[in-house]
């Protein structure tokens, strides 16, 4: 069965606020309410990968109030590590105990005012960039899998520590396993294309099985300097025809094959 994922990394601002505004719902802010809406309407599932802290704001601040809404929909939208702070490459030379106790700080947070069942497996770590260490850390925090950035042909990227002939794989499209970790590349960053391209790109991904397909979330935003009007649109427009071409929206968790299979 054909089946996408559809991942949203850099969240922290909808949380702040949510703090600071104590709406009567979490979906009352809009950002989460055009979530919901690609829900209701497309099937989609999506994973909000949380940053600890920005200024004037870490998780430890996050209301509590809401933790029965949000295991309510932990079926469809989950939340999970991608880095403690907004920072370039903040991993690509951290040991083993930096990386844990920053995804510890982020897991604890998540069930502090979410629930077990809000936490994923997987994630994408902010840059894609991570010692071998780190990917242990990650590992032994309970995450099973890794989405990055690995490019194209013309224009290749290596994330995490990935060797050679496994970028190769991820770039066609393929599930590597490795270490007890599964990776998968992210096939379209939707904040860098135009609305006509992301439909052109999905047209010529359409032969694959699985897709996986980003945003961030800063690009909401009307005061964000690098604001994008169209930010709801693309979103709108990937969940619409990955649902017409027969795409399921899954998370990347649910493709870990099961202990002692590889």
């Amino acid at each position: 069965m054909k089946c996408y994922t559809l991942t949203v990394d850099d969240n922290i601002r909808f949380l702040a606020e949510l703090t600071r505004d104590m709406p009567g719902s979490i979906f009352d802010h809009p950002y989460l309410a055009l979530l919901r809406s690609l829900h209701e309407r497309d099937g989609a599932r999506l994973q909000l990968n949380l940053f600890y802290e920005c200024p004037g704001f870490d998780l430890s601040m996050m209301t509590d109030a809401y933790k029965d809404e949000w295991e309510e929909c932990s079926g469809w939208l989950k939340l999970s590590f991608h880095s403690r702070l907004e920072n370039v490459k903040p991993y690509i030379a951290s040991g083993y105990g930096e990386v844990r106790a920053d995804i510890d700080a982020v897991n604890r947070e998540i069930l502090r005012f979410a629930s077990p069942s809000s936490l994923a497996k997987t994630t994408t770590v902010h840059y894609c960039q991570l010692t071998g260490e780190g990917v242990s850390a990650l590992f032994d925090a309970g995450v099973r899998g890794l989405l990055g950035l690995y490019g194209t042909e013309r224009a290749p990227e290596v994330s995490y520590r990935t060797s050679p002939a496994d970028c190769e794989r991820l770039r066609r499209g393929e599930t590597v396993a490795d270490g007890g970790m599964i990776y998968r590349g992210i096939d379209i960053v939707l904040n860098k294309h135009t609305v006509e391209e992301i439909a052109l790109m999905l047209t010529g991904l359409s032969s694959r099985e699985m897709i996986s397909v980003m945003i961030h979330e800063q690009y909401f935003y009307p005061d964000y300097a690098a604001y994008q009007p169209s930010f709801g649109e693309k979103l709108e427009v990937a969940a619409s025809i990955l649902a017409d071409r027969g795409y399921r929206s899954v998370y990347l968790e649910e493709l870990i094959p099961p202990i002692g299979s590889v």
